[in-house]
């Protein structure tokens, strides 16, 4: 299953099979046993319960009782849903982990079941044109050269093809396809000193709108996937080059036209539990709100890892949730030190990780440079314009400034990005 929220149990032919907490990731039961085998209709329950704000578990905007900047929840199956039969062996997941300097792309897989003498064969194209391959166990790094390879960015999102099969005494049990982007994020300082985000060892402005990804109709989940694409290439063509996914985790064709179209993603994980204003400590979160966090940020991880438009991890956003900061960025900049990690997001700075991010309503402004940090500004702006019959609060809307035609808001909008300048 793509994604249920929240707490998922599953039942075939009055069998449980098994639960699952977590409302943003993917997850998958082995229905064999369970299973008549006779002819005869079989039955599969999928039962879910769902807090929503009334728990700790990572929610996002999602309430009972929405309003303002706070949203209608969601509960059930919200991604896509399937049933596949595989082997012994078949491929369970993978991790592709680029390194340009090197030229090179690490591999990781692992396959399902305790098959032996398997081996996972990577074969990578460029076009029709092979320009690497490896083979190795599964569960082990293996790697191939790229040699010159043509570097993933916002300008050139190029991806090359890859297939991957399970080999066992020279027969193939299992084949996927796949793709990767060459890319590199890293901190590095411009031609006047100053520690920048850098994209393929050369600074870039990263700039692009706070994406929170609510649907009128759908809600958490897309009406078509041609909706999901618009959206990248609307935010494209109004001249951004990257968006920060607002504590929600989309499903993977969100993030495969980011890939492919050429946005990059600072992606936030979905907060929870309680919140801290901003010279507050950090809270102390029960253990089971703790283990639950780590558990859906690692699964993040996990399920998005592979995408090369994502270049940043946000931890937490304006404190909410916010706890052990220094052992939770640690923790993922350990756990993926490809990317950057934002340990967060607003008002609640504890002098972490890569960045320092600031909010600035309606701004802009900037904090000040720092010798080990970006600064960065994460959220600006907030103009507001309700445009009738496209609002659900009668002609209302929620916005840090508010303005009444179109033309005002150009106006005001030219002006504060102009100010960004400064």
């Amino acid at each position: 299953m793509g994604a249920v929220d929240w707490e998922t149990t599953v039942y075939v032919n009055g069998k449980q099979l098994g639960t699952h907490r977590g409302g943003y990731d993917e997850f998958s039961l082995n229905i064999t046993a369970a299973l008549k085998r006779s002819g005869e209709p079989e039955e599969l329950v999928v039962a879910v319960w769902d807090p929503s704000d009334a728990g700790t578990q990572p929610r996002g905007k999602q309430v009972r009782k929405p309003g303002g900047i706070w949203y209608t929840p969601t509960t059930g199956i919200w991604q896509t849903a399937w049933l596949e039969p595989v082997v012994e062996g078949a491929l369970a997941d993978l991790k592709l982990v680029p390194d340009i300097d090197k030229g090179e792309l690490n591999i990781t897989a692992r396959v399902f079941g305790e098959a032996a003498n398997l081996s996972v064969e990577a074969v990578a194209w460029d076009g029709d044109k092979e320009v690497g391959r490896a083979a190795g166990p599964p569960g082990k790094v293996s790697s191939f050269a790229v040699p010159n390879p043509k570097l993933w960015s916002p300008d050139a999102p190029h991806l090359y093809n890859l297939k991957l099969s399970v080999v066992q005494g020279g027969k193939a049990l299992d084949e996927v396809t796949s793709y990767f982007g060459m890319r590199k994020i890293a901190l590095g300082k411009d031609d006047k000193g100053a520690l920048r985000l850098f994209l393929n060892n050369q600074p870039l402005f990263q700039f692009g709108p706070l994406d929170q990804g609510f649907w009128p109709d759908g809600i958490y989940t897309a009406p078509t996937d041609e909706a999901l694409r618009y959206d990248i290439e609307m935010t494209k063509q109004l001249g951004f080059n990257m968006a920060r996914k607002h504590v929600k985790i989309e499903p993977d064709r969100w993030y495969y036209w980011c890939d492919k179209l050429g946005l990059l993603v600072w992606q936030d994980m979905p907060s929870g539990d309680r919140y801290i204003s901003p010279k507050d400590p950090d809270i102390k979160r029960t253990e089971d709100s703790a283990n639950e966090f780590a558990r859906e940020f690692r699964r993040l991880m996990d399920g998005r890892g592979n995408h090369p438009s994502i270049v940043m991890w946000v931890a937490f956003n304006e404190g909410w949730g916010q706890s052990d900061t220094a052992v939770v960025t640690a923790r993922v900049k350990t756990y993926d030190p490809s990317r950057l990690v934002n340990s967060t997001s607003g008002w609640t700075d504890r002098n972490q990780g890569d960045v320092h991010d600031i909010h600035s309503y309606p701004g802009p402004a900037a904090p000040k440079t720092e010798a080990n940090r970006a600064a960065v500004l994460g959220e600006f702006g907030g103009l507001g314009l309700p445009v009738s019959a496209h609002t659900w609060q009668e002609e209302k809307n929620w916005g840090y400034r508010t303005y009444k035609t179109a033309g005002e808001l150009t106006v005001a909008y030219l002006a504060l990005i102009k100010n960004c300048g400064h």
